[in-house]
């Protein structure tokens, strides 16, 4: 299934609208209590899926807790991070399905950097593939 369909999908099973505007003040917001996701219809296809998914997470992970977002940083932070390892999970799964994926050319460093996520996710993407190439396929170790 290519990443497109997920995040249809995801949209579904969630029930979340989605809204493009002209002008925002962020790249894209989720409203919980209106549960809809609003993003900037002036960013390029990649980078709005990339927010669109980022956006998912936190619906999909915060709908019932959002008060909790702007209570401290730490809860701010932590759920920031859950939502940006929610879109790189999806990324990285859609990378697996791809028939053209070839296990032992994966560089995490180049999967990072392709998408423009910070470094300090490396951690999260080597636990995610080794999880499921590593196990049943110990030939690749790609780090």
């Amino acid at each position: 299934m290519d990443l497109d369909n997920e995040v249809n999908e995801i949209i579904d099973e969630l029930g979340v609208s989605i809204i493009e505007t002209p002008r925002l003040d962020s790249d894209a917001k989720y409203i919980p209590l209106a549960d809809t996701i609003v993003i900037d219809r002036r960013l390029p296809d990649r980078i709005k899926l990339l927010r669109l998914l980022h956006e998912l997470g936190h619906a999909a992970k915060h709908k019932r807790n959002y008060v909790l977002y702007r209570r401290t940083f730490a809860l701010h932070s932590k759920m920031e991070n859950e939502a940006e390892e929610f879109m790189i999970e999806k990324m990285l799964e859609a990378t697996l399905n791809n028939p053209e994926f070839d296990p032992g050319s994966f560089n995490y460093v180049n999967f990072l950097e392709s998408y423009e996520i910070e470094l300090r996710y490396e951690p999260f993407v080597k636990q995610f593939m080794t999880k499921y190439l590593v196990g049943p396929n110990s030939d690749y170790i790609f780090f």
